[in-house]
Protein backbone atom coordinates (compact mmCIF):
# COMPACT_ATOMS: atom_id res chain seq x y z
CA UNK A 1 0.00 0.00 0.00
CA UNK A 2 1.36 3.38 -0.96
CA UNK A 3 1.23 5.95 1.81
CA UNK A 4 0.50 9.62 1.30
CA UNK A 5 1.90 12.01 3.89
CA UNK A 6 0.43 15.47 4.13
CA UNK A 7 -0.95 17.46 1.24
CA UNK A 8 -4.57 16.43 1.75
CA UNK A 9 -6.64 16.76 -1.40
CA UNK A 10 -3.70 17.32 -3.76
CA UNK A 11 -1.90 14.25 -2.40
CA UNK A 12 -5.02 12.12 -2.80
CA UNK A 13 -5.48 13.35 -6.38
CA UNK A 14 -1.86 12.53 -7.19
CA UNK A 15 -2.16 9.08 -5.63
CA UNK A 16 -5.37 8.38 -7.58
CA UNK A 17 -3.73 9.42 -10.86
CA UNK A 18 -0.72 7.18 -10.15
CA UNK A 19 -2.85 4.15 -9.29
CA UNK A 20 -5.85 4.54 -11.61
CA UNK A 21 -4.77 6.78 -14.53
CA UNK A 22 -7.42 5.47 -16.93
CA UNK A 23 -10.39 6.30 -14.75
CA UNK A 24 -12.00 9.07 -12.71
CA UNK A 25 -12.94 8.21 -9.09
CA UNK A 26 -16.34 6.74 -10.00
CA UNK A 27 -16.83 3.19 -8.73
CA UNK A 28 -18.66 1.59 -11.62
CA UNK A 29 -16.20 3.13 -14.11
CA UNK A 30 -13.33 1.18 -12.52
CA UNK A 31 -14.95 -2.13 -13.50
CA UNK A 32 -13.84 -2.23 -17.15
CA UNK A 33 -10.32 -0.73 -17.26
CA UNK A 34 -9.29 -2.44 -13.98
CA UNK A 35 -11.27 -5.69 -14.24
CA UNK A 36 -8.33 -7.67 -12.79
CA UNK A 37 -8.56 -5.87 -9.42
CA UNK A 38 -12.14 -4.57 -9.34
CA UNK A 39 -14.39 -6.12 -6.71
CA UNK A 40 -17.84 -5.39 -5.38
CA UNK A 41 -18.98 -6.44 -1.93
CA UNK A 42 -22.66 -7.07 -1.34
CA UNK A 43 -23.59 -5.94 2.14
CA UNK A 44 -27.23 -6.97 2.32
CA UNK A 45 -28.87 -10.37 1.73
CA UNK A 46 -29.81 -11.31 -1.85
CA UNK A 47 -27.58 -8.54 -3.24
CA UNK A 48 -30.04 -5.89 -2.09
CA UNK A 49 -28.46 -2.54 -2.92
CA UNK A 50 -29.95 -0.06 -0.45
CA UNK A 51 -30.76 -0.24 3.24
CA UNK A 52 -34.36 0.64 4.06
CA UNK A 53 -34.33 0.78 7.87
CA UNK A 54 -31.97 1.16 10.83
CA UNK A 55 -31.37 -2.58 11.20
CA UNK A 56 -30.25 -2.81 7.57
CA UNK A 57 -28.01 0.25 7.98
CA UNK A 58 -26.43 -1.53 10.97
CA UNK A 59 -25.75 -4.61 8.82
CA UNK A 60 -24.17 -2.45 6.10
CA UNK A 61 -21.95 -0.60 8.58
CA UNK A 62 -20.79 -3.86 10.19
CA UNK A 63 -19.94 -5.30 6.76
CA UNK A 64 -18.01 -2.18 5.71
CA UNK A 65 -16.10 -2.11 8.99
CA UNK A 66 -15.21 -5.80 8.62
CA UNK A 67 -13.95 -5.40 5.05
CA UNK A 68 -11.96 -2.24 5.86
CA UNK A 69 -10.53 -3.86 8.99
CA UNK A 70 -9.35 -6.91 7.03
CA UNK A 71 -7.93 -4.97 4.10
CA UNK A 72 -6.27 -2.13 6.00
CA UNK A 73 -5.49 -3.46 9.49
CA UNK A 74 -2.95 -1.14 11.11
CA UNK A 75 -2.61 0.87 7.88
CA UNK A 76 -3.74 4.31 6.84
CA UNK A 77 -6.49 4.26 4.23
CA UNK A 78 -8.56 6.74 2.30
CA UNK A 79 -12.25 5.95 2.21
CA UNK A 80 -14.13 7.66 -0.59
CA UNK A 81 -17.86 7.97 -0.18
CA UNK A 82 -19.86 9.23 -3.14
CA UNK A 83 -22.67 11.69 -2.70
CA UNK A 84 -25.06 11.90 -5.64
CA UNK A 85 -26.91 15.18 -5.94
CA UNK A 86 -28.56 17.45 -8.46
CA UNK A 87 -27.56 20.52 -6.44
CA UNK A 88 -24.63 22.76 -7.31
CA UNK A 89 -23.62 23.08 -3.65
CA UNK A 90 -22.38 19.80 -2.23
CA UNK A 91 -23.17 19.38 1.47
CA UNK A 92 -20.47 17.63 3.49
CA UNK A 93 -21.64 14.58 5.41
CA UNK A 94 -18.58 14.90 7.63
CA UNK A 95 -17.37 18.52 7.52
CA UNK A 96 -13.93 17.71 8.92
CA UNK A 97 -13.32 15.34 6.02
CA UNK A 98 -14.08 17.92 3.35
CA UNK A 99 -15.01 17.55 -0.30
CA UNK A 100 -12.27 15.98 -2.40
CA UNK A 101 -13.78 16.27 -5.88
CA UNK A 102 -17.02 17.08 -7.62
CA UNK A 103 -17.69 15.32 -10.89
CA UNK A 104 -20.48 15.64 -13.40
CA UNK A 105 -21.54 12.12 -14.29
CA UNK A 106 -24.23 11.91 -16.91
CA UNK A 107 -23.91 8.28 -17.95
CA UNK A 108 -24.65 6.50 -14.67
CA UNK A 109 -26.20 3.13 -15.61
CA UNK A 110 -28.25 3.11 -12.40
CA UNK A 111 -29.06 6.73 -11.50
Amino acid sequence: MQRVSGGGQAALTELWQQRWPSCPPVGYKLRDPYRDVWVRFHSLPESKRYAEDESEYTVVLECYNTVLGELFADEDAYVITPLWTTETEVPSVQPAAGNWQSLLVEDDPAP
